[in-house]
């Protein structure tokens, strides 16, 4: 294993912290249980190096490796960070190919668990974390092989970037890949274009319309590209209100949301039915009444939409945790069309 020089000696050290991550992005977690079976709560399990070494996991100078039998496989540790008020250093393991370590955990009471049903329940803190840890080691196993030449590549500067074993300066760095997601408003200011991709397997949700940014395109661009592809709708000024990062992505990709607001020219919709399974216009007191019904334990793994609003509404929205969410409150609760105040 290769470490950046200056952070050789820390990387395995007594105070460091491991999290494991299998078969892509399950976490391992401890979620007490409600009695029933499920959770209202969890926390990422941080393992110290001793830890590590009931599971299976053997340091030899700072080199990790695990099986058994004479067989052995090293596991390149991805460094994190570390933690600023205790000077801790943090890094994640894929343990995918280890099953005995894995067991090792669940005997202990733990879980491994996508990353995905456990938003609603870890705190945003360990999120942020488990999101950079997801999106890294998601990253390391889809490159694997040089981009240019095909030969293998290895990870070096504790996970930083991977390099090309037979040419060094073929370099590869963690990618993040940009997605515009917007609310479009109507003409009159007063109803919210939403819709349902048909990749999108939670029936009912209503949602606002997102696609990747091209290669030389503005983010004003997208909007009004993506809009017009999905919906047919011409689209006006656009707003850039924030962003969201997103590491679990379409395809294992790390993504960052940059949510927006958009002004219709025209309210006709042409549905692109092949692409969309739903697009729809959306008044305030519909928006409203959703939002006052989502619920953060409307959990993705379920997709039954935590509230169609008791029977008032056919639709639910995305819950808290999406950026979606909060450009359809922020466009609800605006008293009049929101680009009047820009």
């Amino acid at each position: 294993m290769q470490f950046r020089q200056p952070l050789q000696r820390h990387a395995i050290q007594a105070t460091a912290e491991f999290l494991l991550i299998a078969e892509g992005r399950s976490l391992c977690v401890s979620l007490p249980s409600n009695g029933d079976g499920s959770s209202q709560s969890g926390n990422v399990k941080w393992f110290s190096p001793h830890e590590l070494g009931d599971l299976g996991l053997v340091n030899h100078s700072g080199v990790l490796s695990v099986g058994g039998g004479g067989s052995f496989q090293l596991v390149h540790p991805v460094l994190l960070g570390k933690l600023p008020h205790n000077g801790i250093w943090r890094l994640a393991l894929d343990v995918s190919p280890s099953k005995s370590t894995q067991d090792a955990a669940k005997n202990q009471g733990l879980a491994f668990q996508d990353l995905r049903s456990l938003l609603p329940l870890i705190p945003a803190e360990d999120l942020s974390i488990a999101g950079q840890a997801v999106a890294l080691l998601q990253w390391h196993k889809a490159n694997e092989y040089c981009g240019r030449c095909g030969a293998r590549t290895t990870p070096v500067e504790m996970g930083g970037r991977r390099q090309c074993t037979s040419d060094k300066s073929h370099r590869a760095y963690p990618r993040t890949d940009p997605v515009m997601i917007t609310l479009v408003e109507s003409t009159d200011g007063q109803r919210a274009l939403l819709g349902r991709p048909k990749s999108l397997s939670r029936r009912g949700v209503l949602t606002c319309l997102s696609g990747f940014i091209e290669q030389g395109e503005s983010i004003e661009e997208c909007v009004r590209r993506e809009v017009m592809e999905e919906a047919g709708v011409s689209v006006g000024q656009v707003a850039v209100l924030g962003s969201q990062p997103w590491p679990i992505g379409r395809g294992g990709t790390c993504e960052v949301m940059i949510g927006c607001m958009a002004k219709a020219l025209d309210d006709t919709l042409h549905v692109n039915e092949e692409e969309m399974d739903a697009v729809r216009w959306v008044t305030k007191q519909e928006a409203q009444t959703a939002i006052q019904h989502s619920s953060v334990n409307d959990v993705a793994s379920s997709g039954q939409g935590a509230a169609f609003a008791e029977g008032h509404l056919d639709f639910f929205i995305p819950p808290k945790w999406a950026i979606a969410h909060h450009l359809i409150k922020a466009w609800a609760t605006q008293g009049d069309s929101w680009f009047s105040k820009l």
